[in-house]
């Protein structure tokens, strides 16, 4: 997986630190009742806990890596990870002549129970890798040997973004180093273009050459010869669905298909194996590799290489890959096909495992597609209707949810926060209320055992995993069995009567293409006193067998398998360990559950998503294999088995290490980049430089501004402009003078202030429980040579002097759904206590706010209530005392880090009135917004410059200022629109165009009609 904006990084360096810190207290939620007390706790404990969290992080370092881990729990994986990566950088150099010019820093993190990774080569080359055990269903991605596959795949992004021809190098010397993109200075932009072309690439295109290179790194395993990618081509000829062509993927087919960003991979591998068939897989090397006589632009040098453009060969290779499917589904339908009937027409996307009530009337499952927030649902059998039952947190990929079923209680057992730690939850069918078991437990894969309530599972920790059982009531777990690195349990099933247990394992076999996956089935009463000895033990010839389950009598084991190259449902007998296959589909079968001797319902693939359907149960021979386009690449050009890298066991581990301590982000420092600035100070315009500082991983920076206005309105002190800011861990501090501001170059808002200032703030995170989040927030700061209030811009202020204090919490617990483009529900909120300090007079106040939002029946549409109130002391004449209102608040070109396109949703924006127009003491607002479904767009602008979305938002907001004095209470309200369109720009940088209107009322006289146009930079 690739991350290269610089919006995605900093969310993702964000949410590590975030870990880091919050990594130093029990991993518990915490009731709004005692956040006080943690917050207390943490405060005292600041020093010190920061201090530890540092000490815990260290690194090894070799030639070409620094890899940081947190000892000692995860030292124990660190020299497994440094032999694959330096095995793949040897075989980078070899594809792709790739001489790195600075070390890869690689951070080992276990936040998360799914295995991922995520590469950046801007403005360093650095590498997260979550250490949960890797395994997807439905191969989606292969289980092979542990990080070798991840290996080869991150470092092939680093190679072919990385890699700088002269003209490249030329500026990355000219700026002193790669230029990321700073919402601030959009001028970074360009110098982003010159110094790493390739990073402004669509998504298929790194993904695409990122996975083909990957899978014959690996000797030929991998989704470049996939069978649940050969199926998803195969049912697009089938269904005579439509191809995206290549702004068409970008823009719409990664958003609104309930694969969402896997289409990149998907289109971009089976694009890269076409060309690889057709012509070689050297011109596809030629292509990637960023050459001297390489095109700057990957379009450009597509034509250089190939001949044509793009858009002609995606055209033909959609023609050829018509055929090729014909020529498959032909093939298998030489035997007779298994027919289906179907459980429901409505589309449901990605679907879990799925159960039968008592009656066999309903089937239980859960459900994912782009539109409405994952849910429990039941599914009527008789009418096909789907009733939603529950929200689902957080779901995860192609299965969901972990979903197990107690048919006596009615109850439904399931996973949330899938994306970090997994919480176990059950839904009781009766009431219709769920309640929380076990918190951060990072157990899934459970089955129930109706013989003694218990539920069995895989929990992961530190990059293990384990087989653990929840005795009822569910308080707590035993761990059962610890399997070793590597090795990847999953599909845990029980039989009827509890007695066995079956369980898939996928390891390493004896090379990097030939993994092991065997199913073991067990005794559940030997398992309870730790002994794990195979009562039953079947694989499939190198096939994996996938979501294997007992039939109702437990005499056998049902599951599916790409065996043929089509996904087939097998049944495995206990007695005879016999294994027939009792299908013959076209397309794909997976997830079976028994009806009875004769009948399984299984989940059959389609274009748009999985359909539970009812097939007949008959053993058959009759199948016929497909045909897989890697094996024809394979065969046309052996060459590619010549990218295979070696085994890392090849590789030494201690004789390349050439450093290691521990890891102190400060003492890293160095200069990241330079680049020339435009800003804005009042009036006037100012030229100048910005640096930026940073260590390899990117904890701490700082950042320095320096500019000049040669302006003859200004006075000679206000012409320099000097900013600068220190980020390490939660601390930020920094220093203006006369500090100045692109945007406001553009627009009525100005954030550029006269005099000096000076700041100190702090985040703690208290709860991270994505999508749940507390924060503890202060910040201090001072003012001096003041005009305006630091806040409000056309308030004069009443000191040239001024110091405030900010010390509150904010927290939020926001859902969407796949393919959103915003939250759709849940809710936020802060609370702030603030005062102000001048001439010896401190002003408290305290200000809060509660936003919810709730879903409705129409696909990406939800209603939200946003409220918020300020109570201040102090003189209702003194402006410290007030708080002002009024505006839009947007600039006609303006920084999305200020607020957002939606500016209007701010406690201090009231459209329709001018900006800090309007004041109080003590005020209440409340906005009432309508957040309308997008039109999507597939074909609007070129690949690298697009809309793919517009999105209408109605609101009304109702002002009530100083309501408890009778002679100063004021009313106001207002009526607005605003429509936003998301542009993409360099194919992955975003920008909203807002047009809003709105209309005040109220507030003294003072409503107008109020137009607004903002560009929302980066």
């Amino acid at each position: 997986m690739l991350r290269s904006s610089a919006s995605e990084h900093q969310k993702n360096n964000g949410e590590i630190m975030a870990h880091v810190c919050w990594r130093g207290f029990a991993r518990v939620r915490v009731s709004i009742a005692g956040v006080l007390p943690v917050a207390v706790f943490a405060l005292l404990g600041l020093a010190g806990t920061e201090h530890s969290q540092a000490e815990q992080i260290k690194f090894v370092e070799t030639k070409d890596l620094r890899v940081l881990y947190y000892d000692p729990s995860e030292s124990f994986l660190v020299p497994s990870l440094t032999q694959n990566l330096l095995a793949a950088l040897d075989a980078q150099r070899r594809l792709f002549g790739y001489e790195p010019a600075e070390k890869l820093s690689v951070l080992l993190q276990d936040f998360a129970d799914v295995s991922n990774a995520s590469a950046q080569v801007m403005p360093h080359n650095r590498l997260f890798v979550s250490v949960a055990p890797q395994f997807d269903p439905y191969e989606y991605v292969s289980a092979g040997i542990p990080y070798a596959s991840l290996s080869s795949h991150e470092s092939t992004h680093i190679a072919t973004l990385d890699k700088a021809n002269s003209h490249d190098a030329r500026y990355r010397r000219w700026f002193r180093g790669k230029v990321d993109v700073d919402s601030s200075h959009p001028e970074s932009l360009l110098a982003y273009y010159l110094t790493t072309p390739r990073n402004t690439s669509p998504r298929w295109y790194p993904e695409g050459s990122a996975v083909f290179t990957e899978t014959w790194m690996m000797g030929g395993l991998g989704r470049a010869q996939g069978g649940y990618d050969e199926m998803v081509f195969r049912s697009m000829v089938r269904e005579g669905a439509r191809f995206y062509d290549p702004l068409g993927l970008v823009s719409k087919g990664t958003e609104v298909d309930f694969r969402s960003g896997a289409n990149a991979y998907l289109y971009g591998t089976r694009f890269m194996n076409y060309l690889a068939y057709t012509y070689d897989p050297v011109y596809l090397l030629n292509w990637w590799r960023r050459d001297d006589a390489g095109r700057r632009n990957y379009a450009d040098d597509f034509a250089r290489v190939f001949g044509k453009s793009i858009p002609e060969a995606w055209s033909e290779w959609i023609q050829w890959e018509r055929g090729f499917q014909d020529k498959n589904l032909k093939s298998v339908s030489e035997h007779p096909i298994t027919s289906t009937k179907d459980v429901t027409q409505e589309v449901l996307g990605a679907v879990s495992r799925t159960f039968l009530s008592p009656d066999e009337k309903s089937l239980y499952a859960a459900v994912k597609y782009p539109g409405q927030v994952s849910s429990l649902v039941s599914i009527s059998r008789e009418t096909g209707a789907v009733t939603r039952l529950h929200e689902i947190r957080v779901p995860f990929g192609l299965r969901v949810t972990s979903l197990a079923y107690d048919p006596v209680a009615g109850s439904l057992f399931f996973t949330e926060n899938n994306e970090t730690y997994r919480n176990l939850e059950v839904f009781d069918l009766k009431t219709r209320k769920a309640r929380t078991l076990l918190v951060g437990a990072r157990i899934g894969d459970i089955s129930f055992n109706a013989a003694d309530r218990s539920l069995w599972g895989v929990r992961f920790n530190n990059g293990l995993a384990m087989l653990v059982r929840i005795p009822f009531p569910y308080k707590d777990w035993k761990a059962v069995k610890v399997f070793k690195l590597g090795d990847r349990p999953f599909d845990v099933d029980v039989s009827p009567d509890g007695a066995l247990l079956s369980v898939s394992v996928a390891r390493a076999g004896k090379s990097l293409a030939q993994p092991i996956v065997e199913v073991h089935v067990l005794r559940t009463e030997e398992l309870a006193k730790g002994v794990f000895e195979d009562f039953k033990l079947f694989t499939m010839e190198g096939a994996v067998p996938e979501g294997f389950v007992f039939s109702k009598d437990g005499r056998y084991l049902y599951g599916s398998s790409y065996f043929t190259g089509v996904s087939n449902i097998y049944r495995y007998e206990l007695e005879t360990e016999k294994l027939d296959a009792v299908t013959n589909t076209d397309i794909g079968f997976f997830t079976p559950r028994p009806v009875d001797d004769a009948h399984l319902i299984v989940l059959r693939y389609t274009v748009k998503g999985f359909v539970p359907t009812l097939i007949d149960v008959s053993p058959t021979e009759d199948m016929s294999a497909v045909t897989f386009l890697g094996e024809q690449v394979s065969a046309r050009h052996p060459q590619v088995h010549d990218w295979k890298q070696a085994p890392a066991a090849s590789i030494p581990f201690e004789s390349a290490v050439i450093r290691r301590g521990i890891y102190r982000p400060m003492k890293e420092l160095h200069l990241e980049s330079m680049l020339p600035v435009v800003q804005g100070y009042k009036q006037a315009v100012g030229l100048g430089i910005a640096s930026r500082f940073s260590d390899p991983m990117g904890f701490d920076s700082i950042n320095v501004e320096a500019s000049y206005s040669p302006d003859s309105q200004l006075s000679a002190k206000e012409r320099a402009h000097v900013a600068v800011d220190f980020h390490h861990g939660q601390w930020t501090v920094g220093a203006k003078w006369n500090g100045a501001d692109f945007y406001d170059l553009f627009g009525p808002t100005k954030r550029s202030r006269e005099g000096y200032s000076g700041y100190v703030s702090y985040d703690r995170p208290i709860v991270f429980d994505p999508p749940e989040t507390l924060d503890f927030v202060a910040k201090v700061a001072y003012f001096g040579g003041l005009d305006r209030l630091p806040g409000f811009q056309n308030v004069t202020s009443p000191s040239s002097t001024l110091s405030t204090v900010d010390i509150g919490f904010e927290g939020s617990n926001l859902r969407a759904s796949p393919g959103a483009v915003d939250s759709e529900a849940g809710h936020s909120w802060s609370l702030v206590a603030h005062s102000y300090g001048a001439a010896g007079e401190i002003i408290p106040s305290v200000q809060f706010q509660y936003n919810v939002g709730l879903p409705l029946p129409l696909d990406h549409s939800s209603l939200w209530l946003r409220t918020g109130a300020v109570v201040s002391e102090g003189h209702l004449t003194s402006p410290l005392s007030n708080t002002y209102l009024g505006g839009f608040g947007n600039n006609y070109v303006d920084n999305a880090m200020n607020g957002g396109a939606q500016r209007y949703r701010s406690l201090t924006s009231l459209p329709g009135f001018d900006i800090d127009a309007l004041s109080g003491r003590r005020l209440v607002k409340t906005t009432l917004e309508w957040s309308l479904p997008p039109v999507r767009f597939e074909s609007l602008g070129s690949p690298g410059f697009y809309i793919n979305w517009a999105r209408p938002e109605i609101f009304a907001s109702f002002l009530s200022a100083n309501p408890d004095d009778r002679l100063a209470r004021q009313t106001a309200g207002d009526l607005g629109v605003q429509m936003d369109f998301n542009l993409q720009i360099m194919h992955r940088l975003s920008m909203l165009l807002s047009i809003g209107a709105a209309k005040g009322f109220g507030g003294g006289g003072l409503g107008k009609t109020e137009f607004m146009l903002s560009l929302q930079v980066l």
